[in-house]
């Protein structure tokens, strides 16, 4: 059965759904509405506020007030039970020719109680006792157009297959698929819409779940091949090491040594708070394997961080006369073909870049584990297409940004988790506080003095260039209030969308003393280390989530030297900022700006979709999300030995299997 053969398919309909991208009967049946409105009368309720249907009875003429090009702000009065309320709606002038006094009519809104005013959103003339009008995203095909040919689809017989386990759908009373696909497009009623919205979370998160238990079992196509640890050699390590490792360190390095000797791919993450000594964990993961004859990749988002890790990780490794290299965009063809042969010939046995562990031309003769710093900066794409490129390989992930608990179950559910929560003796917490704009100048000067002793201070501003739209200060407004109050002080700016070169000048003269105020976008956030900052100004800072400032103020309090945050705002009552002002602990803020942002924000804006999910949310459907996840865990076995059978499941395996994997 296709399309065309459907009632109220014309060549002219069948046209402009192929332009909307429906070529197929499932097609259409499974672009659900992107929105419902449902229309209810409730007496109890005209006055509360909530949206509401209303019976009226006009009992002015309306005066109709233009508000812009072809919208009026209509106004009169209506008979609500003997009840005169006043009413606005905004309208173009249509209503002129319907409404006047006297006439009944439907209006759906809200009652302002403020201004003793019902706002009018839809007004109906037919009469009804409840109504449910559903929306589209098609721009020239009607909803009920839409609903017409659906309810022929289904006249005709034609049913859609089920994706969930039918004990599964009694357990937990769910809509069936084809209950699901019918009644998204023809609801009945209000129950309609609680048990669509019910089935479709569920069937969203219970897919999710499935696809980490099959991405974790991509880790485990087969056995990798059995590792050795020298051990003896590795405890030397430690013990030169200049400092002593704090107990998280060594529990985090204790789950790393097990998964190393493990008998399948290490896949962990390991999550600390700013400064608690992540670094080490991967340094020794990196020279354990190097000793045993593997080659080490280690990745980071950026290339100044990439330059950081690489002189630091030569510090360490130099000594053993282990051979380091460093690839990044910046490298030229000539020393980057050297680096490429080396990596296959072996003779190169560590590999510090960008993202540059994912190229189709890089190739390692005997990659032994990939690190990634920073994973929250990559995502779920980028560690699939490291599995895929290397599934033998043991993978260890770092991220200073802790995970709130909900969060490490859902985006990081393929994952292991150690995490540090203590810090380093004689760590110095951050004096944070909240300031005025109108203490700016006193502000700079505070910091003028502190330069006078040989500190340097950070200034983060949230744009690049002035936005019209954004009330906040641009990075050239900010280096010209500066340098105008400071005009005796080396102050240089930096931002993501200058040159890498000339990134990496700016950012070596303040590493090296040279500049002493650096003014910067949130391209510092993460990884850079610059003992001798003891400040950092965040201007405009409620324009920033709670962990990205959290971040930003880990690049000071590195030394033995008392350091501060200032966070400059117009807005000194704003809850978050008081947050950060009384806390230094990372992993009680990432919980708070987990529940005062939600998760869609909480990586910040560029990773705003990273859930990718429609329907369900993980921190309102937390009870779906567990069920759910139980549920896949069950089944997953089930489906993969036949037991069970879903065309969904072989779709994900099949996919999976054209990538080079299966599942065992």
């Amino acid at each position: 059965m296709e399309l065309k053969d459907i009632k109220g398919v014309g060549k002219a309909t069948l046209e402009q759904l192929n332009n909307e991208g429906i070529t197929t009967i499932d097609e259409l049946l499974f672009t659900y509405p992107n929105s419902y409105e449902i229309y209810e009368f409730d007496k109890e309720k005209i006055f509360s506020g909530d949206y509401v249907c209303i019976n009226a009875i006009c009992d002015t003429k309306p005066a109709f007030i233009k508000y812009r090009s072809n919208v009026y702000s209509v106004i009169f009065y209506v008979l609500v039970d003997g009840i005169r309320v006043k009413c606005i709606f905004f309208s173009s002038d249509y209503l002129r020719y319907k409404l006047f006094k006297g006439v009944s009519c439907i209006l759906y809104g809200r009652y302002k109680k403020e201004e003793k005013e019902f706002y009018i959103k839809r007004v109906f003339f037919d009469d009804f006792e409840k109504k449910i009008n559903v929306s589209y995203k098609y721009k020239n095909i009607k909803a009920y157009q839409i609903q017409k040919i659906v309810s022929n689809i289904y006249d005709l017989g034609y049913r859609v297959g089920e994706t969930i386990p039918k004990e599964l759908l009694t357990k937990y009373k769910l809509y069936s698929m084809n209950e699901l696909v019918y009644k998204s497009h023809l609801p009945i009623d209000k129950m309609d819409i609680i048990q669509i919205n019910r089935r479709r979370k569920y069937e969203e998160f219970f897919w999710y779940a499935m696809s980490f238990n099959i991405l974790r079992n991509m880790r485990s196509k087969s056995e990798k091949p059995m590792r050795h640890m020298d051990e003896e050699f590795m405890k030397f390590f430690i013990n030169g090491l200049s400092f002593k490792l704090t107990d998280g360190q060594k529990s985090a390095i204790k789950d790393v040594t097990r998964d190393i000797l493990g008998k399948y791919p290490m896949n962990r993450l390991v999550q600390g708070d700013v400064g608690c000594g992540k670094s080490i964990v991967s340094i020794f993961a990196i020279l354990a394997l190097v000793t045993s004859n593997y080659q080490a990749a280690l990745m980071l988002p950026t290339e100044i961080l990439a330059n950081q890790q690489y002189e630091l990780i030569k510090e360490h490794f130099n000594k053993f006369g282990i051979k380091v290299r460093l690839l990044t965009s910046s490298v030229k063809k000539k020393e980057r073909t050297e680096i490429l042969e080396g990596l296959e010939d072996g003779s190169i046995q560590v590999l510090v870049g960008t993202h540059s562990l994912i190229q189709a031309d890089v190739k390692f003769k005997r990659l032994g584990i990939a690190v990634i710093d920073e994973q929250h900066k990559f995502g779920v794409n980028q560690r699939k297409a490291l599995i895929e490129k290397y599934p033998n390989t043991d993978a260890l992930y770092l991220t200073a940004t802790p995970i709130p608990r909900t969060l490490g179950l859902t985006f990081f559910g393929d994952l292991d988790i150690s995490s540090i929560k203590d810090m380093p003796k004689g760590r110095m917490p951050v004096d944070t506080k909240i300031i005025s704009y109108t203490k700016l100048k006193s502000l700079m000067h505070f910091i003028e003095g502190k330069i006078s002793l040989g500190e340097q201070a950070y200034v983060v501003v949230p744009l690049v260039i002035e936005n019209e739209d954004y009330d906040a200060i641009p990075i050239d407004e900010a280096e010209r209030i500066f340098k105008e109050e400071l005009p005796n002080i080396e102050i240089k700016s930096i931002h993501g969308k200058m040159a890498i070169d000339k990134k990496n000048m700016i950012m070596e003269s303040f590493r090296n003393g040279e500049t002493k105020i650096l003014i910067s976008t949130t391209v510092i956030e993460v990884g850079v280390n610059v003992p001798n900052a003891t400040m950092m100004v965040i201007l405009d800072a409620d324009r920033f989530g709670l962990a990205q400032i959290h971040q930003l103020r880990g690049r000071v309090g590195r030394g033995n030297k008392q350091s501060y945050c200032a966070l400059v705002t117009k807005k000194l009552d704003n809850e978050r900022l008081r947050i950060l002002e009384s806390t230094t602990d990372g992993f009680g803020i990432a919980e708070e700006d987990f529940r005062l942002r939600g998760p869609g924000n909480y990586f910040g804006e560029e990773q705003s979709g990273f859930l990718q999910l429609e329907y369900a949310d993980f921190e309102s459907d937390y009870r779906i999300w567990e069920a759910a996840k139980k549920d896949a865990e069950e089944y997953y076995p089930k489906y993969l030995s036949g037991e069970e059978a879903s065309i969904r499941f072989t779709n994900m395996i099949i996919e999976n299997a054209k990538n080079g994997f299966k599942s065992n």
